[in-house]
Parts: structure tokens; sequence; C-alpha cells
């Protein structure tokens, strides 16, 4: 019998994916996969993407795209990213060529997008997932070419046809959902401070003048991202965990060990603070497509779980502010949200059904 050959395609989206092969190993489905995105993180620098670390160990057979990362604000790196455009465009063909994919399941980007229409000139089936809570660009794009747009929030419906909806909320991992069953504890002991899987200058520099004082009362994880990593270096204290990238496993233990978590509001780290019920504080990026970090936060603030706090006020002395407002109110956010189930539970089983559909 010939073996189904399931291709993934993103410029981003290593937790989604992850969580969808684990998935699909854990039903002992005998398919091939294969994965089409960047091999490094983005234009600026040239460090490694995490799907391109992490998917292959998997037995995820990793093909980079020279697609160019187009960014939703115009910096020098935006021309390079638009030339190499047409070269990711043939060369996404002749990966489609070589592949011979029974199914693409695009996850955005650029490379998703370029993926999804070759795919479709060959009659290929095609299923987009959009992670967050409004649309990206890519997405909005790719869906002229699919058999459903899989979406993880119903915020995301005006974006998509209609007629290709169907809601299967945004895969975390099993690890996550194990950590989700234990049961929080009432006293704020240790902040968990991330900037996403490559870290963010913006809230690396409010956070550093604060250091001292939040570590004279609390255990602190400061996930800084490679770029700024070395600029957190000088700082020797037994209460401080300083690291530039999180591969999943380290990941997953220290959100275990968090209580309150500083971030950013990519949707799949709202989608894991959530599962975990983990009171934050997020700091959407502002120049998102369709704003999507903070319809991502407004989602996470409307269950209970998060404080928003706007880039644009953001300072050293209004973060500590808030950090401060965040751990009085705690114990009440705790024993509100006791009874909360998140809505990504069943995310993976919903997708890999929908895949099995059409593959």
């Amino acid at each position: 019998m010939k073996l189904k050959k399931l291709l993934l395609a993103g410029s981003h989206g290593a937790t989604t994916g992850l969580s969808i092969v684990e998935e699909i190993k854990t039903r002992n489905l005998d398919w091939d996969i294969y994965w089409v995105g960047r091999k490094h993180a983005g234009e600026r620098n040239k460090l490694e993407s995490l799907e391109y670390k992490v998917l292959p160990k998997l037995g995820v057979k990793f093909y980079n795209l020279i697609s160019g990362k187009i960014e939703n604000r115009f910096t020098r790196y935006t021309i390079l990213a638009l030339l190499k455009i047409p070269f990711g465009f043939v060369q996404s063909l002749f990966l489609i060529i070589k592949i011979k994919p029974d199914l693409t399941l695009s996850l955005g980007g650029s490379s998703g997008s370029l993926v999804s229409f070759w795919s479709w000139v060959l009659k290929i089936p095609v299923i987009v997932h959009e992670q967050t809570s409004s649309a990206g660009r890519a997405n909005i794009f790719s869906s002229k070419f699919a058999k459903k747009v899989a979406i993880s929030r119903k915020t995301s419906e005006e974006y998509f046809p209609k007629e290709k909806l169907i809601l299967t909320g945004n895969p975390i991992n099993k690890n996550i959902l194990e950590i989700s069953k234990k049961t929080n504890s009432l006293e704020v002991k240790t902040i968990l401070i991330t900037g996403g899987s490559r870290g963010s200058s913006w809230l690396n520099n409010a956070v550093k003048p604060i250091l001292e004082s939040l570590l004279n009362k609390y255990f602190v994880i400061h996930q800084t991202g490679n770029e700024d990593f070395n600029k957190f270096k000088e700082i020797v204290n037994e209460k401080y965990l300083h690291i530039g990238q999180a591969e999943p496993s380290e990941w997953f233990s220290i959100l275990e060990k968090s209580d309150i978590v500083i971030s950013r509001a990519g949707a799949n780290t709202v989608s894991e603070l959530i599962a975990l019920k983990r009171p934050s504080i997020l700091v959407p990026i502002p120049w998102s497509y369709h704003n999507e970090q903070t319809e991502n936060a407004k989602y996470m603030e409307s269950l209970g779980l998060a404080r928003i706090l706007q880039q644009d006020k953001l300072t050293p002395e209004k973060l500590e502010e808030e950090i401060s407002k965040l751990i009085s109110d705690y114990p009440e956010i705790i024993k509100n949200t006791i009874n909360l189930v998140s809505p990504d539970v069943f995310a993976s089983k919903n997708l890999v059904d929908l895949i099995e559909d059409y593959i």
C-alpha cells in the first residue's frame, strides 16, 4: 500500500507543527511527513528557526524554502525579502513536484502561501490553519486555494469564506496538557519573562532596570532571545535564570515552574498560557497584521487571565506597577479561573481528523 505524504508548510509554526506530528504518531498513522519552511528565523539574523531545529528530530523531512520573510513594517531588510520571492516561487514548485504530497497543510507565512498556490495548481488538496484570533495575510491569500480553512477562534470567521470554515482550536503540545492538570499555587514565587522564541528587545529594555527589584522578592526566568542574550550575561544572581532560545522540552519545564508571565502575545504562547491558566501581562506587537497580537491578548483578557500593556505605554516603571497589581490580584484570578477549560484541548485531534478526511 502506498504511503500517504503530508506536507506541512509555513514560515513559522513550529509549536503547531510539533503538536500535529505528535497526534499523527499517537494514532500510528503510517504517513511520510514533510516540512517546507525557513531554516533561519528572520532576514536580519542567521539564527536557526525552531522548526528547523526540532521537527527533523521527529522524523519530519525538512526543506528550506528561500522565500523571504515579509514583516508588517518596512525595514532595511524588506527589499532583500522581496527580492527572494521570485526565487521562492520557482523553488516551491520544484519542491512540490519532488515531494508529490497527498495533502498540503499551510500554517501561514510566505512559505505557506507559495506552497498552497502550487498545490492548488497541481490539484493537491490544501487545508489552511489560522492560529491567531484574527487572520494572517498569507493565510487569507492561501484560503483561495483551500478545501477547508481551520480556525482557532470564532473571531477569525470574518476573514475567510464561510463555506470553507471549520473551528478546530489551536493545537497545543501534549506536555502542556499534562502540566495543565496540576493545581496552580496560590502564591507567586516565579516570574517568567519572555518575548517569544526570538525574544523582544522592547520587553528586555523595559525589564532590565527593574530586575534587581524583582529579584529581591521572586525567582525570575528570563528568555531574552539569542540577539539580546549577551546584554544580560553580567547579571549573576542565584534567583535569575537567563536563557536565549528554549527548545520545547526546556520550554515546557520553564512554563511548569512559572506562576505569572510577562510576554508578547503570539498565538501559540497565548494558547499555552490559557491552557495552563497562568495570569499574565501581555505586550502585543503593535505592527502585527490585523492587530493579531492585540486580538490574541484581548481573547485571553476576556477569560480573566491577562492584563494588556500596550507597547507605547511600556516603561520600566509602568511594567513594575502592572506586575505588582497582577501579583496582588493573583489569588483571586486563580480562584476565578479554576474551572476554566482551554478551547484548544482537542485541537490537535480535530485538525488531524480533518486531514484524514482529505488526504
